[in-house]
């Protein structure tokens, strides 16, 4: 096994136990898990800025404050899907990413998209439709919010792509929460309610297994290509299916089953293409 593919073991890992401490804390209003976790990201992004010894305003700061923006949107959205469905079903849908981002690039960077990958979108399309349409136990808001988290992260990417030019990884990642801070901070007055000890523990773990995720996201893309390390990536749906059963009771019928895999069939075409 590769260095960096244990890289990405790690950082799936890691993300896989923020989704399962999201969905730990319904009583937390999601805009103040995202608040604190925002906290948690401003303070280790700025070390790391100042370890880079990079200036901490960037230098495309248009687009450092739309992948701020972008970012939270994706944010609120899906966490707000982990609460309203099952873990596996929002994690599910989350990761179609890779189609919202082929739709991105095709609209606005007029790049040639093959025609077998939009049939591979379809599929994936077909199968959230589909989890909709035999599950009527599923929320309509909650699978929207899971797209709309999927179009707004691929958004971030395509951002992310133009600011690889001018500004520094750590300045990147420190707009995400310097944006969101500002703008959840008048929810916060309204929507507060103070944690006990078992959810301040879950509110310390989503900001460490967030910071740690994206570290080991990072030295992954760094040691691999893409190509090789895109197959991993979709071991954190079964993950958040396996956490869903295991701590939340939540069984996955034959008709969602149905749907999200479909869902994965369709991404895992994509990556094979």
């Amino acid at each position: 096994m590769s260095t960096g593919i244990r890289y990405m073991l790690l950082s799936i890992v890691s993300f896989s136990l923020m989704h399962l401490c999201v969905k730990a804390i319904p009583e937390i209003p999601v805009v103040q898990t995202i608040f604190l976790r925002s906290i948690f990201s401003i303070v280790f992004c700025y070390i790391a800025i100042r370890q880079a010894k990079v200036s901490i305003w960037g230098n495309n700061k248009t687009f450092l404050i739309l992948r701020g923006l972008v970012g939270m949107f994706s944010l609120v959205c899906f966490f707000y899907s982990i609460q309203m469905l099952p873990l596996g079903t929002a994690v599910t849908i989350g990761n179609l990413v890779p189609f919202f981002t082929l739709f991105l690039a095709f609209l606005f960077l007029k790049e040639k998209i093959a025609h077998i990958k939009w049939i591979f979108f379809a599929i994936s399309f077909a199968g959230v439709l589909l989890m909709k349409g035999l599950d009527k136990e599923l929320p309509t808001l909650g699978i929207i919010l899971g797209l709309c988290a999927a179009f707004f992260t691929a958004t971030a990417h395509f951002v992310v792509r133009k600011l690889r030019d001018t500004d520094d990884t750590s300045v990147i990642m420190f707009y995400f929460p310097f944006v969101t801070i500002p703008c959840i901070l008048p929810f916060i007055f309204t929507e507060w309610k103070t944690p006990d000890a078992r959810e301040w523990l879950f509110l310390v773990l989503i900001g460490i297994t967030t910071h740690v995720g994206q570290l080991f996201l990072t030295k992954a893309y760094k040691h691999e290509e893409v190509k090789n390390i895109s197959y991993v990536y979709y071991l954190g749906i079964v993950l958040s299916f396996v956490y869903g059963l295991a701590f939340f009771g939540e069984f996955i019928n034959l008709k969602s089953s149905i749907g999200a895999g479909l869902v994965i069939l369709g991404m895992v075409l994509n990556i094979l293409a």
